[in-house]
């Protein structure tokens, strides 16, 4: 087939037109490419609760379209790279087709970045925690992302440009909540007998070996006979054993401090018995007891318990936020009135009793028949 000289013409220019408009394409794409770390902070401010009330109904939604395995690049921002991109669809990939609940969401940092308009200048550090169930195990995991809300006058929409930190997730998994099972026949309980009454607990020597031993010992020789509730705040501890300054705050069964005993499935629930301390591994012969019906019940999203924990934490109250850092050795089973009777004493500014202490009169132990 021959052509004519024109024809050649025509198409030469066709084809130099196509690699300059390709290359302008190109280099449209790349110059659309926007680098958010760079970017102008102008002014930090505060997330208020229409800002949270937001961001939680968009990581709803976005919690289901990873369980639905529905595209979520409308959740990422557009002008940034390929490579960014890939990163972010990368992380959430893993878990697409999962079963994805929604958890929590925190705007960690909220700024103000110089930009064209006011539709766009917002950004965010955002928690986002979510929780994956597989079978019978359930994994609760956080992710911190960079977040920057972009739009016109027609809406904006809180989008990711990077994600900052990830952790490897928690095990959430129901357990055994054998702490809060009445004592079976034969089980040593440890009875308290005090000015106001008398204490009946269960001890855990199978999840706190060292603290029950150091609990049984001393109490045996007669260390906390006549020994104030030395702190008290209602609604929180009651506390006794050497406190701060006495001296003989390292006194133990051990010569002196001894390890902790914590994560071992046992909680800080109203009635726990626990040892007090002063940083880890500095456990002696404090201890406390929890006094607190009633909690903060936005602590719990942020805290990783096992699913039952937590419906037990609302259900009779407790300290969840000292959980991990502090030994449970027991539990208060009979006479928790006792206990929140010495927690209402009048207190001064350092929680001690303005009269007469309520004091242990003595601790023993008894098999129950």
């Amino acid at each position: 087939m021959k052509f004519r000289k024109g024809w050649l013409c025509f198409g030469a220019l066709l084809m130099l037109g196509s690699v300059f408009f390709g290359l302008a394409s190109s280099t449209e794409a790349k110059s659309k490419v926007h680098d958010y770390s760079k970017e102008k902070t102008v002014e930090q401010l505060i997330g208020r609760h229409w800002d949270e009330t937001e961001i939680k109904e968009q990581y709803e939604k976005f919690s289901k379209k990873l369980t639905d395995e529905k595209s979520i690049k409308g959740e990422i921002v557009s002008d940034i790279s390929k490579a960014d991109k890939k990163k972010i669809t990368d992380y959430f990939d893993k878990f697409a087709g999962k079963k994805v609940e929604y958890v929590y969401t925190k705007f960690d940092q909220f700024y103000k970045v110089k930009a064209d308009d006011d539709y766009n200048d917002l950004r965010a550090i955002l928690e986002y925690k979510f929780k994956v169930t597989e079978k019978k195990k359930a994994t609760e995991y956080s992710v911190l992302l960079k977040m920057a809300r972009l739009g016109d006058k027609d809406g904006v929409k809180w989008q990711i440009y990077d994600i900052l930190w990830q952790d490897t997730g928690v095990d959430v998994s129901d357990i055994e909540l054998t702490q809060l099972e009445a004592p079976s026949k034969g089980e040593e309980v440890c009875v308290m007998d005090t000015d106001a009454g008398v204490i009946k607990m269960r001890l855990f020597p199978d999840q706190a070996p060292k603290a029950v031993k150091n609990w049984i010992e001393l109490s045996k020789d007669g260390f906390y006979d006549g020994t104030p509730f030395a702190r008290v705040i209602k609604d929180f501890v009651i506390q006794g054993g050497a406190l701060d300054g006495s001296g003989d705050e390292s006194k133990s069964i051990y010569d002196g401090f001894y390890e902790d005993e914590v994560d071992k499935g046992l909680y800080n629930f109203d009635g726990a018995l626990c040892l007090g301390n002063n940083g880890p591994h500095t456990n002696g012969n404090q201890f406390y007891i929890v006094q607190n019906t009633k909690i903060d019940e936005e602590q719990l999203p942020i805290l990783s318990l096992p699913g039952n924990v937590e419906e037990k934490y609302k259900e009779i109250g407790g300290l969840p936020e000292l959980d991990g850092r502090y030994t449970v050795l027991g539990q208060v089973y009979e006479g928790m009135d006792v206990v929140k009777k010495i927690a209402e004493q009048e207190t001064d500014d350092d929680d001690a009793p303005v009269s007469d202490p309520v004091k242990i009169k003595k601790i023993t132990f008894e098999k129950v028949e």
